[in-house]
């Protein structure tokens, strides 16, 4: 039987495998024969990088004449940027482009003796001195209809004299396809020194301000066209500010639907809220990257900026500013539309608050909190006051409709912590001191009452049938607090850090859920999708029992993250170290998952 050589795949075989590699190893492929040479030409020059290595061996000729194949293409040498601008003759076969020029250099073509025939007009005209990249890049967008995405910083957006070119670069952009756009303002990076008549945008903000720029720029829809295809916006580096007047553009994108913000300060995130607001009335995504930036005033600005309701909402963690007015025009969308909630940190949110979104969020998919290495002391979680809640929704009689949680079976992750329960069993921490009973307990309360507070708190889960991750633990501290506090070598579930930060902010949480069958876990057999439980750095009681109980009910159960537990907090060693050996002994003979879909897999 003849062996299948690599030329007898077929051709998109061959792209498909293509598609895989590197340009280090398609150039690799170019060297192995004619025929490959032939092949592998076209793959190569698909994804380009026009830097200063194309002047050396002839670069710049490889690349004009196979300018016609490119279809990403990532500008940062001016030189070649500028040869390969007269050299395309609007093909518009571009895809992708990302300019960011590292310097500005002269028109080669005021210098040269005699032109070529690249030369264009409008490279000879008395100008060209002080068109350089901008020019160049004009040309280029034109000429490229078809683009998809486009990624410019603020070195395209400025004339070699410092003047402002933006509205000119956004005038020219193609509006056709253009379903990405990414724009990153702040500092021109092939300026070393900022001129004094360079504009850096207003120094406080004004709203009426915003409107009225906008109000200026109305008619640019009409004189440009609008964005029709743009569905995602990206914008970065507003440390700066933004100046009012380059906020016109967005009357020309009002179908966005995603915008992510990165590196923004406060007048700028006022700035771009009223202009989303304004501007985009089918935005449904917002992600905000980080740094927090701005009062919780400013925060509600930026969640009330939208009229269909936030489907996706991501803040950034550290948001310690995060109060009243910011959970109000958050909970604008919470019943009705929202269905994805990400905040690293919940800021001066209160107790309430966290109900409030349990019991209104019918549409919520997913609700996440602080990722690990993302978490600090001062970082406030998603928390549910278990007893408390309770009681409330035991106390308000014909009312309790309004304490049930909504979330059901569209439910996939969620992440909070749970608290506050009674807990006979805890009678002290685990380096055996004693013990407080959780806050907010009554005067003569039964300890044993924590039982119906949890099977309250099951019943309130049961619901959320379609869940795969469920997170009650404690996520990884960010190793900064770490290094200040000179415990970088202690073990993040370890006593002896909880001993160190214990007047710091509580590294254990005792008053939890149990997932005993004691406490009534039954209650949550219908969860048969869950494939990952989190409950680091908590008091469970999950023993062999639980386990064959979670191997028959939740066949998807991959992993459990902090089962290991010798429950020092139960005062015997002994026993806690047993149910640790019995556990691992389970563990060891399940070494695929937990679940009965993992049985005998290998």
């Amino acid at each position: 039987m003849s062996t299948a050589s690599f030329a007898s795949f077929p051709p998109e075989v061959i792209t498909l495998i293509a598609s895989h590699l590197n340009q280090h190893d398609l150039a690799q492929c170019l060297r192995l024969s004619h025929k490959w040479f032939a092949f592998f030409t076209p793959l190569f020059w698909q994804d380009v990088h026009v830097d200063d290595r194309l002047h050396k061996n002839n670069g710049l000729g490889y690349l004009i004449r196979n300018r016609h194949r490119i279809r990403d293409l990532q500008l940062s040498d001016p030189q070649a940027t500028h040869f390969l601008a007269l050299g395309q003759q609007g093909e518009g076969q571009l895809r992708s482009l990302s300019a960011s020029f590292q310097r500005e250099t002269v028109s080669f073509l005021a210098v040269l003796d005699a032109p070529q025939p690249w030369t264009t007009e409008d490279y000879l005209s008395d100008q060209a001195g002080n068109l350089g990249n901008t020019r160049s890049l004009e040309l280029i967008l034109t000429r490229n209809w078809n683009l998809r995405s486009l990624t410019m910083d603020e070195s395209c957006f400025r004339n070699k004299n410092g003047g402002d070119a933006f509205n000119m670069i956004m005038a020219v952009c193609p509006v056709a396809r253009l379903e990405r756009l990414e724009i990153r303002f702040g500092r021109n990076p092939n300026r070393r020194a900022q001129p004094e008549e360079e504009p850096t945008g207003p120094t406080s903000f004004v709203m009426a301000d915003v409107i009225a720029a906008l109000t200026d720029r109305r008619e640019l829809g009409f004189l440009f066209g609008s964005f029709d295809a743009l569905k995602e916006l990206i914008i970065s580096g507003g440390n700066r500010h933004i100046d009012y007047n380059r906020l016109g553009f967005f009357l020309r994108c009002g179908n966005l639907e995603r915008v992510r913000l990165e590196d923004i300060d406060v007048i700028a995130l006022g700035s771009l809220a009223v202009a989303l607001g304004l501007c985009c009335p089918k935005l449904t995504h917002l992600d905000w990257r980080g740094p927090p930036a701005g009062q919780d005033r400013d925060i509600a600005i930026l969640l009330a900026g939208n009229q269909s309701g936030w489907k996706e909402i991501s803040l950034p963690p550290d948001f310690e500013n995060f109060g009243p007015r910011s959970f109000v025009a958050l909970m604008r969308s919470v019943p009705t539309t929202l269905e994805v909630l990400k905040i690293g940190d919940w800021g001066r949110t209160e107790e309430e608050d966290f109900l409030e979104i349990l019991c209104s969020a019918r549409n919520l998919r997913r609700l996440e909190g602080p990722t690990d290495g993302k978490f600090s002391g001062r970082t406030r979680n998603f928390t549910v006051w278990g007893y408390r809640a309770f009681r409330g929704y035991a106390r308000d009689g014909d009312d309790k409709l309004y304490r049930t949680w909504t979330l059901g079976p569209s439910m996939e992750f969620l992440q909070m912590q749970i608290t506050n329960i009674p807990r006979p069993d805890i009678v002290c921490y685990r380096n055996g001191r004693a013990i407080n009973s959780p806050s907010g307990m009554p005067a003569g309360f039964d300890n044993n009452a924590g039982y119906d507070v949890q099977k309250w708190i099951y019943s309130q889960l049961r619901r959320m049938t379609g869940l795969q991750e469920l997170v009650l633990g404690t996520v990884d501290l960010d190793p900064s607090v770490l290094s200040r506090r000179d415990l970088d070598g202690l073990a993040l579930d370890s006593i002896a850090l909880e001993e160190a930060l214990k007047d710091v902010f509580p590294m254990f949480n005792y008053y939890t859920l149990e997932f005993s069958l004691k406490s009534g876990l039954e209650l949550l057999a219908g969860l048969k999708k869950l494939k990952m439980l989190d409950v680091r750095l908590t008091a469970h009681r999950i023993g062999v029992a639980e386990l064959e109980w979670m191997h028959v009910n939740w066949p998807r159960l991959k992993t459990i993250k902090g089962l290991e537990s010798k429950r020092e907090w139960t005062g015997d060693a002994e026993a806690g170290l047993a149910v640790k050996t019995a556990v691992d002994a389970w563990i060891a003979a399940h070494p695929d998952g937990i679940g009965s879909y993992y049985s005998g897999t290998k």
